[in-house]
C-alpha cells in the first residue's frame, strides 16, 4: 500500500492489486477478442437478402439488390442492367489453428462483364449445409429467370435475422463475453484504508476496478486488537520489513490482518510505526527481531 494522504487528521492508504494478472490477460483477453469477432461475424449476416429482377426486353433483364446487415441497421442497394447470369463460388481455407473454413459468394455477371457480390457466407458463422443449398438455389433460379422463362420479373429473399442458428451461437458468444468481463473485473481491485483521527475510526474499503463489487467496513480506534511491525524476506532474499494492523474478524476465533506498508529500510519502517502508533493511541509490536 501506499500513504495517499497525511495530516493531523488522516492519513490514507491505498493499493491497487491484481491475483492472476498473466492468466487472465493471456487467457481471457484473446478469448474476448475472439468472442468480439465472432459476435461481429454473426451480426454482419443478420439481415435481409433480397433480389428484384425485371425482364426489360426478352433477352434484357436488370436486376435490384437489397442487403442489410447487423438486423437492418446497415442496409446497401445497388441496380445491374443486363445481368447474363448468376454465379455460385466456394472456396476452402485452412486457419492458423488448423480448422477448415469455406467461403460462399453468389454473384450477378453482367453483359460487360461486370461482377457484383450479392451474398457472402462462411461455414465459420453459418455451418456447412443450409447456406451453400440456399445460395445454389438463388442462383439456379436467377438463371432460370434469365434463359428460360417468359415471367416479366422475379422476387427472391431470405430474411436472415431470426435464424435460430444465429440466435444460439449470439446468445452463446454474448455469454462467453459476459464471463469473461466478469472474471477480468474480479481479480482487479481498488482497496483504501482511512484513519479519521477526529472521529478515531478507520474505515476499510475494497472494491473491483470495474465496479463490480464494493465492501466498507468501519472499525473504531479500540477495535484495533494490534499494530505489527513484521519482517520476512523476498523472493531475492533481502530482507523487508511490514506494517500490519490486526482487526477483529467476523468469526471471534480469528484475525483480520490487513498490510498497510512494506519497507526494506530498518530505520524507515520503525519511525512510520512510531507515527502510526501515536496517531492511533496504540504502541506497535516489534517482531522484527531488529
Amino acid at each position: 500500500m501506499e500513504i495517499v494522504k497525511c495530516t493531523g487528521k488522516e492519513i490514507v492508504f491505498q493499493d491497487r492489486s491484481s491475483f492472476g494478472c498473466a492468466f487472465f490477460f493471456f487467457f481471457l483477453v484473446p478469448l474476448v477478442g475472439k468472442s468480439l469477432v465472432l459476435g461481429s461475424l454473426i451480426l454482419s449476416e443478420m439481415g435481409v437478402i433480397s433480389v428484384s429482377c425485371q425482364r426489360i426486353e426478352p433477352t434484357q433483364v436488370n436486376c435490384q439488390v437489397n442487403n442489410s446487415k447487423y438486423l437492418g441497421l446497415i442496409q446497401d442497394s445497388s441496380t445491374l442492367t443486363r445481368v447474363t447470369e448468376a454465379k455460385f463460388h466456394s472456396q476452402k481455407n485452412q486457419d492458423s489453428d488448423g480448422n477448415t473454413n469455406f467461403y460462399y459468394v453468389v454473384a450477378l455477371v453482367t453483359q460487360t462483364g461486370k461482377r457484383v457480390v450479392i451474398w457472402r457466407g462462411n461455414s465459420y458463422t453459418h455451418g456447412v449445409k443450409s447456406y451453400p443449398q440456399k445460395m445454389n438455389q438463388m442462383v439456379a433460379k436467377v438463371n432460370t429467370f434469365i434463359k428460360n422463362s417468359t415471367e416479366p420479373s422475379l422476387l427472391i429473399q431470405y430474411d436472415l435475422r431470426w435464424k435460430w442458428k444465429h440466435l444460439m451461437f449470439l446468445a452463446l458468444d454474448i455469454t462467453l463475453i459476459g464471463i469473461a468481463v466478469l472474471l477480468l473485473g474480479k481479480p482487479y481491485y481498488l482497496k483504501i484504508i482511512t484513519l479519521n483521527k477526529s472521529e478515531r475510526q478507520l474505515t476499510y474499503k475494497i472494491s473491483s476496478l470495474l465496479g463490480l463489487s464494493n465492501e466498507t467496513k468501519h472499525y473504531s480506534f479500540a477495535q484495533i486488537k494490534e499494530l505489527i511491525l513484521d519482517s520476512d524476506t523476498d523472493s531475492d532474499g533481502d530482507k523487508r520489513y511490514s506494517l500490519e494492523l490486526v482487526l477483529p474478524a467476523e468469526n471471534r476465533n480469528n484475525q483480520f490482518k490487513v498490510p498497510l506498508r512494506k519497507y526494506y529500510d530498518i530505520e524507515r519502517s520503525k519511525k512510520a510505526a512510531t507515527i502510526l502508533s501515536d496517531f492511533i493511541d496504540k504502541p506497535y509490536q516489534d517482531l522484527s527481531n531488529e
